[in-house]
């Protein structure tokens, strides 16, 4: 039997936060939701586990069957209603399908919605069936198993509320979490969870290459030492002749490294160059990219892509004015304002370092200029709390240097403060958190979580330093809170003593009810 964990169900935990199941007056919705009962309460069913659940509105069962006649009258269910519904797909074995294929489906309103899909994969036996309501909602049904030497059938169950059916291909590699990159989440985790001190022996470098850890955290190290002191184009140029110096000596899988370093190097670079500073740096591109001749394909074009990337800085007039606009609107996305920003650099969001891996999602992030100390403050204000007792969380990094000074806040009548762990651009809890549980879920048999393989593989294995900052206990009497980040002494009370910070991810829970105020 094929597994049906991992690759086969893994990208199914995206679950659905739309109006509850029984709230639908359905009839056919109705008769497949009765039926689906019959099928989940039979004796020859046996229920494994219950991996996906929210509220009401979505729910996967994984189950092992042990004999036919359980899903023989489910889908007698299936082909009855099968004319009245708007959506329908189902295959079995042999046929395979040439690409993965899935319903998309709308989270939520159909407008403000967030894009879900349930993959179909081409290993299993798989049934669906989808029902409109008049207001757009559909209520839908996914059977899929795969079967067994001695006849048991082992699969999952899910039932889903969305928007919009419709059927989509699976083509983009980079949204996929495949099987490599499983196995490679695995071994990091069980480096992780075995011994946390010990070097991660191998290194997932964009989707492909494995090499090793310690000579990707060397050349990752060795850029930051050259440009500790230098911002803007001598930061760059000194860069990439350190990189042209570990080049000179580099096998293919060093190349590999290098080259993904560069480009993301590129990317993140932030200004316009001229002609002149172009043509300074240029021999040390040309130098790597003649290196890489030869190699595999993938790395040449890291390189290629690198040379590109900066040349096309050059000409970029808008550039600066785009991202600066883009930024401010991230901050307005997510209702913050930053009130402070002494000795630090211009920009107050950034992309390519989020803890998921994801290089498009964008962060608070402050830096100081090079011989700035930092004094920054970003924050939200909510002004109709309900009164009570209030748990913030979020997710923050900070660059190594001691006890940094830099803290999740909230303040209502009191100030509370959670200080962010300093771990520069490594590791981190959530990182190494992701890591112990894909790790723990192959060691049991369950599935792993596609979400966690992205974090676990975040910056080539190693983590970008984020850890989860809970603030609890905060205390709001009169409906007005402010909350955010900050490395302000004149809030905390303590001077920053690194020279940058990340913050995202923020997230207000109301956890109690006031104490009441004894009389005197």
């Amino acid at each position: 039997m094929k597994r049906l964990t991992q690759l086969s169900i893994l990208l199914l935990g995206l679950l659905l936060t739309a109006l509850p199941l029984q709230a639908q007056k359905n009839e056919h919705a109705i008769a497949m939701q009765k039926a689906s009962q019959r099928f989940l309460e039979d004796k020859q069913v046996k229920i494994l586990d219950h991996p996906w659940e929210q509220d009401d509105s979505a729910r996967t069962e994984l189950f092992a069957c042990r004999g036919e006649e359980p899903i023989k009258h489910f889908l007698q269910s299936y082909m009855e209603h099968l004319d009245k519904a708007s959506l329908h797909y189902c295959y079995s074995l042999p046929y395979k399908m040439q690409t993965m294929k899935a319903l998309h489906l709308v989270e939520g309103q159909k407008v403000n919605g967030t894009d879900v899909w349930f993959p179909l994969y081409d290993e299993c036996n798989t049934y669906m069936i989808v029902f409109p309501d008049e207001d757009g909602l559909v209520y839908g049904f996914i059977l899929s198993w795969s079967d067994s030497e001695d006849g048991t059938k082992q699969g999952y169950f899910t039932q889903f509320l969305g928007y919009n059916p419709e059927f989509v291909t699976l083509v983009d590699e980079v949204d996929r979490v495949t099987m490599d990159s499983v196995r490679t989440a695995i071994k990091v985790g069980e480096t992780v969870k075995n011994n946390p001190k010990q070097e991660i022996d191998t290194t997932y470098i964009d989707g492909k290459w494995a090499v090793s850890a310690k000579y990707h955290r060397d050349v990752l190290r060795a850029m930051d030492h050259v440009s500790d002191y230098y911002d803007g184009f001598p930061s760059l140029s000194n860069k990439i002749n350190e990189l042209v110096k570990l080049s000179k000596k580099a096998g293919e899988t060093e190349l590999a490294s290098i080259g993904f370093a560069l480009k993301r190097e590129a990317s993140r670079y932030e200004r316009l160059l001229t002609p002149e500073e172009y043509a300074l740096i240029w021999k040390g591109l040309y130098a790597m990219e003649t290196k890489a001749k030869g190699c595999d394909p993938q790395i040449q074009d890291y390189f290629k892509a690198s040379e590109s990337i900066l040349k096309d800085k050059v000409n970029e007039s808008v550039r600066l004015e785009y991202h600066d606009t883009k930024r401010h609107q991230f901050l307005r996305d997510i209702g913050f304002t930053v009130t402070k920003n002494d000795g630090g650099r211009w920009y107050y969001a950034v992309s390519g370092k989020h803890y998921t891996g994801n290089p498009e999602l964008e962060y608070l992030d402050a830096c100081a200029d090079e011989d700035g100390v930092l004094r920054y403050t970003a924050e939200h204000k909510e002004t109709n709390l309900k009164p009570g007792i209030y748990r913030l969380t979020a997710a923050g990094r900070t660059s190594f240097s001691g006890n940094t000074g830099a803290f999740i806040f909230a303040k209502a009548d009191d100030l509370f403060l959670r200080e962010i762990p300093a771990c520069d651009d490594r590791g981190g809890d959530i990182w190494r958190d992701a890591a112990i549980r894909v790790k723990e879920a192959d060691e049991k048999g369950q599935q792993i979580s596609p979400g966690d393989v992205r974090i676990a593989l975040a910056n080539g294995g190693m983590g970008y330093g984020w850890s989860k900052c809970v603030v609890e206990g905060i205390v709001v009497r009169d409906g007005k809170l402010t909350y955010g980040v900050t490395c302000d002494k004149d809030l905390t009370g303590r001077l920053f003593t690194g020279r940058w910070l990340s913050a995202v991810d923020f997230k207000l829970e109301r956890v109690g009810e006031l104490p009441e105020r004894s009389e005197k």
